[in-house]
């Protein structure tokens, strides 16, 4: 990947973990604003800004601005997907535009390269992984960061399980 796709990809992940602290800083404003809101109508207070509605609604849009906030700011990965996994989503797409081909004429053959491509994308993640690992003993980011790609992994594996057992028949759910 060339060097200016690093620096605006990298640039594109700050812009995302600043919007994340503007979330931040916007749902403090608006659990501050509510809280005082109610207490203003709990003193008398029947101002337009203290209507117990109002407030309600300021202090959901305060909880779900932290929610957001805390997630870009957190992740931020909106961006750093789109720089690093692209050329892997590319090369994927291709290998299964070119397997869907060899299906109707040699389905073998299909089943092949579509062994062969996630045979060589499991050796680079486990390559990565064993570099992260040797890395993390010195490297908090690097422990971090191999923490966030384990964790996203069993996350996605946990979805990936309860969508498949949601179309099995009740019989064969019992694991």
């Amino acid at each position: 990947m060339p060097r200016w796709y690093n620096i605006v990809f990298a640039g594109l992940t700050w812009l995302g973990r600043l919007y994340g602290v503007f979330f931040l800083g916007l749902g403090v404003v608006f659990l501050y604003l509510g809280g005082q809101g109610l207490v203003a109508f709990k003193n008398g207070i029947r101002a337009a800004w203290s209507d117990p509605t109002a407030c309600i609604i300021g202090l959901l849009a305060g909880v779900l601005s932290l929610w957001v906030g805390s997630h870009l700011v957190k992740n931020a990965t909106l961006a750093r997907e789109f720089a690093g996994g692209r050329e892997r989503n590319d090369e994927l797409t291709r290998t299964l535009a070119e397997a869907d081909k060899l299906e109707d004429t040699d389905p073998v053959a299909a089943r092949q390269l579509l062994d062969r491509y996630f045979a060589r994308d499991a050796a680079k993640t486990e390559n990565r992984r064993a570099e992260l690992r040797q890395r993390s003993y010195h490297d908090p980011e690097a422990a971090v960061t191999l923490r966030r790609e384990l964790e996203e992994e069993v996350e996605l594996n946990a979805r990936f399980r309860k969508e498949v057992l949601k179309k099995w028949p009740e019989d064969q759910r019992e694991f």
